[in-house]
């Protein structure tokens, strides 16, 4: 399967399509979310994720001890950090423009329903969601509804929740679903990736799996597109020092470009599913590989036996794997010492 989305495709013929999440980086400043765009263009990335909330639509203000949070975050409570982090929403329209005007396919992932007419009008082209709003079923039911595709991470989840996420979307009559396989922790340790979740999630879910990124580096990016990855989510910055809940762990223009230049080989090295000789073995082909040759002079009508030749480099006669073919076989062609035997010096 491929997914299509104005104009890019994603899928496992496809070179990995890079997804670029803008998160909290944004600052609440237009000119650093702009920045972060033309950033992403610049080191190749293929699409811009943004993410669409308020405060209140994923939490309230509340004084019960579950809502405080670790500092790491810059704030003590759930509320005042959503509150920071999330994006105006008057920066979505400038935002998408500032993407397709590079060729970035800009998205969104929508943490409320109430949300999706005002990114309906947008005209987002595909839907994300995040992998902490995977069981909120009234959000899936809705965002199947827009007929358009889903992108969706699978942090935290278990199988059974991601069968009950799917036939969800499903129900709903969802349009193709790309299932990232993701660690939801910020950043994540390799020894915590797993990436051969990737093969479990393909073998059960379909060809459309790719990988949401929280680790530092480029790494893992790479090994999972080598795996097969169709997409490739990250945070990028254009600091890590900068304030906000999301810089730390973000990736920054370096290795941006590392996981854009790498994809693209990785693309080129894994080539197809068919495995046969390519033209730039096919000479070694003949060199390495062995065939008959006589050891003496052998006259036309001789009876071969095994003292009449070896199996030596290169292989331009029969092959050592047909070692009977020559065996008691009269020539109809004298074959001199040192010269291969042919089927073609073969008697019917």
């Amino acid at each position: 399967m491929t997914l299509t989305i104005e104009g890019q495709s994603a899928g496992p013929d496809e070179k990995t399509w890079l997804i670029a999440e803008v998160s909290a980086n944004h600052d609440r400043d237009l000119d650093q979310a702009l920045k972060l765009i033309d950033l992403a263009a610049e080191a190749g990335w293929d699409a811009l994720k943004l993410q669409t909330y308020t405060a209140d639509s994923l939490t309230m203000e509340s004084d019960h001890p579950s809502m405080a949070i670790d500092p790491i975050w810059g704030r003590d409570r759930l509320y005042d950090l959503y509150d920071d982090a999330a994006m105006p929403m008057e920066f979505h329209e400038p935002l998408f423009e500032r993407a397709r005007a590079h060729g970035l396919v800009p998205f969104t992932s929508v943490y409320d329903p109430r949300d999706l007419p005002f990114v309906e009008d947008l005209g987002c082209p595909i839907y994300k969601i995040a992998s902490f709003e995977m069981t909120f079923d009234a959000l899936l039911v809705e965002i199947a509804k827009t007929g358009k595709p889903v992108v969706m991470s699978t942090g935290m989840a278990n199988l059974a929740e991601v069968d009950h996420a799917m036939e969800v979307l499903a129900r709903n009559n969802a349009r193709e679903v790309m299932l990232l396989h993701c660690v939801s922790a910020y950043p994540a340790p390799l020894a915590s990736v797993n990436l051969h979740a990737i093969e479990i999630l393909r073998a059960r879910y379909g060809d459309l799996i790719g990988f949401s990124d929280h680790t530092e580096g480029s790494r893992a990016a790479l090994t999972a597109s080598a795996m097969g990855a169709v997409a490739i989510e990250k945070h990028i910055t254009n600091d890590p020092d900068r304030t906000g809940p999301d810089h730390r762990f973000s990736a920054t223009p370096d290795i941006l470009r590392e996981i854009a230049d790498g994809v693209e080989e990785i693309h080129i090295a894994r080539g197809s599913s068919a495995k046969d000789t390519v033209s730039d073995e096919a000479g070694n082909k003949v060199v390495g590989r062995r065939s008959a040759f006589a050891l003496q002079d052998l006259p036309k009508g001789h009876l071969l036996a095994t003292g009449d030749f070896r199996f030596i480099r290169p292989g331009v006669g029969i092959p050592p794997n047909d070692p009977g073919a020559p065996l008691g076989r009269a020539l109809k062609n004298a074959v001199r010492k040192g010269h291969p035997i042919t089927y073609d010096d073969l008697a019917p």
